[in-house]
């Protein structure tokens, strides 16, 4: 699914201040309620852009024109419904807030207790200790699990690239080829069809990257997958994204005790 508001925060991120895709990013999100009548030529007036600029940045941020902003400006009233649940947790009766969500947060982590991943984490491991070039990425919350781990395998001399940006994750993904690791930090599995909404990447699997997804779900299958470090969770926003990190964690104490 192409998320709008997380491709604009991106934007607004990534972008030097005052830029033309700075400004459209900005407007969008100020104004997404406001913007289903806007033409093309509306919102580059109202944006102090050129037409011109309005569609470089729908190729800029992954999409085909115009049209194709709009459809996905369509579908944000429908998306926005879904996400007032986004908060959504267990309560506990005579509980506060703050207790009764913490509570719910250290349930899910004994919940991960039970789970049996040294294995998998020592097969990551060596991967990581083999291969020169590593990527790890992921989707919202989970995107900064993995600079976390850029940062923490970088403390122990090992580089590894990431970055926010959705656009630039999905250029790396599609360049990378055998000589590339690539971790997905994903908690419901569905990094792929985040990012490749259209087509998955990989059509042939010869020269593809070694792929590794640590995520919740338990049956999904890619497969371009190598293999998978799977954990149980509970779900809910209590859940997430404290398994990702603690799994983190685990990849650069161990890494770190390779040395």
């Amino acid at each position: 699914m192409f998320n709008l508001i997380i491709i604009l925060l991106s934007t607004l991120n990534d972008e030097p201040k005052g830029s033309n895709n700075y400004k459209i990013a900005k407007y969008m999100i100020e104004n997404m309620r406001d913007l289903e009548e806007y033409s093309l030529t509306d919102l580059a007036q109202a944006c102090y852009v050129s037409n011109s600029s309005i569609s470089r940045f729908c190729r800029d941020i992954g999409l085909k024109d115009f049209n194709a902003l709009k459809n996905q400006i369509a579908k944000f009233s429908v998306e926005s419904a879904r996400l007032k649940r986004k908060f959504d947790y267990e309560k506990h009766e005579s509980s506060s807030m703050f207790q009764s969500y913490v509570k719910n947060v250290i349930s899910n982590l004994n919940y991960f207790l039970e789970n049996d991943i040294e294995k998998q984490i020592n097969t990551l491991v060596q991967e990581i200790s083999s291969y020169q070039k590593i990527a790890a990425f992921g989707y919202m919350q989970s995107e900064s699990v993995a600079c976390n781990l850029q940062f923490d395998l970088q403390t122990s001399g090992k580089l590894i690239f990431s970055c926010f940006n959705i656009k630039d994750q999905a250029d790396y993904i599609t360049d990378a080829d055998e000589n590339n690791l690539i971790i997905i930090f994903s908690e419901s599995g569905t990094y792929f069809d985040r990012i490749f909404p259209r087509a998955k990447p990989f059509k042939s699997n010869k020269k593809k990257p070694k792929i590794c997804m640590i995520t919740s779900d338990q049956s999904i299958e890619y497969p371009f997958i190598d293999f998978y470090i799977r954990y149980n969770s509970k779900g809910g926003y209590a859940s997430h994204p404290y398994p990702l990190q603690l799994i983190s964690d685990l990849i650069s104490i161990r890494y770190s005790e390779t040395l």
